[in-house]
């Protein structure tokens, strides 16, 4: 027999309105918060089906899980991404729906009845995972977050993958000393994100190892607000890669060092391709690297070292940690690391 409202009731120690009120999220009822999470707990737990959505479940899995992402998919990184998960979903013979509303409230309500068996939310720069889905989490909701840091806290009722980007910077670090360069200039935009935190402070570090490179930072003048305007609209790209090359072109004709002595190191793969197109750096076939993902390859730029994220990984295993959830309850944190493809 398929479980009531009574069936719930019952379970919960509430009466019946109370758990129609719950799963109906009505908000002109006053109840705790304890009470919404243990209702809602237990109607998952029976595999409470809402009769409107009864005649076209036939199971308590609707296969189909969603993925957030509220970037656009024209941006190759989030691309990615998605291309991972819907691969290693498809193995799964789950059907993979992307989302973009980051308030979450319609989703967790196709949760609730049975429409979704899961989320992925696809954080960038400083997101974090909304508190509307750290709640859901907490109620029951398999749920994955990708590139939103490290979990705050002991105990984090849901599964998490992140990129290693202090590795990354390491890597490259050690990569120029060994071919020999003495000065670093460090290409870099004004805006502030937890994964630029990271590979400045790990990139320092790595200099303190190496005595005999020295570090120039060159500012490539672009801003969180600025950055908010190109992705509203592309009018004024072109006219901010020219800025980054010239002033890139600038840094290198003030060193007094050998321009066959310096390495440029791009914070952003964004920044990669005007940096490359620089007079000064084809003249003197400067070497650069790119510490973040983007459209440019070594198989198209000559001389190009690059710290690749495995983007498409991390689709498939936040896939694979979304079933994980969805099957066992299990949660786990898991770390990427960066490969560097050098000439």
């Amino acid at each position: 027999m398929r479980p009531t409202l009574k069936d719930v009731a019952e379970r919960a120690g509430v009466s019946v309105s109370t758990v129609s009120y719950v799963l109906n999220d009505s908000s002109k009822v006053v109840l705790s918060a304890e009470t919404r999470a243990r209702v809602r707990r237990i109607a998952k737990d029976l595999g409470y089906i809402p009769n409107s959505v009864a005649r076209s479940l036939r199971s308590r899995s609707s296969r189909i899980v969603g993925m957030l992402v509220t970037k656009p998919l024209t941006n190759p990184r989030f691309a990615a991404i998605v291309q991972g998960a819907s691969v290693a979903l498809a193995e799964e013979r789950m059907h993979l729906t992307i989302l973009s509303d980051p308030s979450g409230g319609a989703y967790l309500e196709d949760y609730r009845s049975g429409r979704l068996d899961g989320i992925v939310f696809v954080g960038h720069d400083d997101e974090s995972v909304p508190e509307a889905f750290r709640q859901a989490a907490r109620e029951g909701l398999p749920f994955v977050a990708l590139d939103c840091g490290a979990p705050d806290a002991a105990g984090t009722p849901y599964s998490t993958v992140d990129f290693d980007y202090s590795a990354g910077a390491r890597q490259m670090i050690e990569h120029v000393a060994e071919r020999g360069f003495r000065v670093v200039l460090h290409v870099h935009p004004e805006v502030p994100s937890r994964a630029n935190r990271q590979r400045e402070q790990a990139l320092l570090r790595a200099l303190a190892d190496h005595p005999s490179l020295s570090l120039r930072v060159v500012s490539t003048g672009l801003t969180g607000e600025r950055l908010r305007e190109f992705e509203r609209s592309r009018a004024h790209v072109d006219d901010y890669a020219r800025e980054v090359a010239e002033r890139v072109g600038a840094a290198i004709g003030s060193e007094d060092e050998d321009p066959g002595s310096v390495a440029v190191v791009c914070s952003w793969g964004a920044d990669v391709e005007a940096v490359m197109s620089t007079e000064r750096v084809r003249e003197n076939r400067i070497f650069v690297g790119a510490l973040a993902g983007g459209t440019p390859s070594p198989r198209i730029w000559p001389g190009l070292a690059y710290s690749r994220l495995p983007l498409e990984r991390a689709g498939a295993e936040s896939a694979r940690l979304l079933m994980q959830e969805i099957r066992e309850g299990a949660h786990e944190h898991l770390v990427l690391q960066p490969e560097l493809d050098a000439p």
